[in-house]
């Protein structure tokens, strides 16, 4: 991802940038796999069965991809339910399936997964800024203020503070459509977000293509170079004189060569 890993990218990761970027591709193209292998044997026009697949390993492959590349300081951070998010260089990784719409990556979560408490959470324990609440308070109005649960305080509690980058995707029944990835943050309980960084086009990343090394020996056959000289035994002196006919070796016929004459 040489050539499009965007700049906060490069800032945020360093060398490890392109690396990342392609965990993170290939983390969604391996959810994608997952979501059709399962499709294809539901015998079913819902798409509850491949949904699931594809929750649950939008988190996992993710996890196992960056984790692969053997950065120190990477962590697994615990939500306190059935999923975890990968932590590297300071980052948090959350994935976030979006509708089809053919537009740019809205300022707002997606409806249709809905904004739960742990969302919540995972932002405010994330926020570039030190804050644990979400909307801020209309005067005269007590509400109470945001409790992480433990292992998201901890995050928080950090210094230098977590940071949170959000993998955008879309994808529908047949493939994965368009993904992004940027910082953002969470502005309100409503779901409106604040990309801190530009929300950048995720693609392929470009791999080292493998060339065939020539081999100057290859081009040897086995019947190949020079014929070995190989020397002559001629006749003697004395069966010369004697008039003696050369000996010659004739081939012995045996009983596979018979039976072989006698197919025709």
């Amino acid at each position: 991802m040489t050539s499009s890993t965007p700049s906060w990218a490069r800032k945020q990761y360093g060398d490890d940038a392109d690396a990342i970027g392609g965990a993170v591709w290939d983390a969604l193209k391996d959810t994608e796999e997952a979501a059709l292998d399962v499709r294809s044997v539901a015998r079913s026009r819902h798409g509850f069965a491949s949904g699931g697949a594809r929750m649950t390993n939008q988190y996992e492959r993710l996890i196992d991809h960056v984790l692969a590349l053997g950065i120190d300081g990477t962590e697994i951070v615990k939500t306190g339910t059935w999923y975890r998010l990968a932590l590297v260089h300071n980052t948090v990784l959350f994935p976030v399936c979006a509708d089809v719409d053919g537009t740019e990556p809205p300022s707002r979560w997606p409806q249709s997964r809905g904004l739960s408490k742990l969302v919540t959470e995972i932002f405010a324990a994330t926020s570039p800024e030190a804050k644990f609440w979400i909307s801020d308070t209309i005067p005269g109005l007590d509400v109470p203020e945001l409790v992480l649960r433990p292992s998201l305080a901890e995050l928080a509690s950090r210094d230098p503070r977590p940071e949170l980058v959000l993998v955008w995707y879309e994808m529908d029944r047949s493939s994965l459509q368009r993904a992004w990835w940027g910082k953002a943050e969470l502005l309100d309980d409503s779901g409106n977000l604040r990309w801190i960084t530009e929300r950048s086009l995720l693609t392929a990343p470009e791999r080292t293509h493998m060339f065939a090394v020539r081999d100057e020996h290859t081009d040897e056959r086995f019947d190949s170079g020079d014929l070995p000289e190989v020397p002559m035994t001629g006749r003697s002196d004395e069966e010369r004189k004697l008039d003696i006919p050369p000996t010659t070796e004739a081939a012995d016929t045996t009983e596979e060569d018979s039976a072989e004459s006698d197919e025709g």
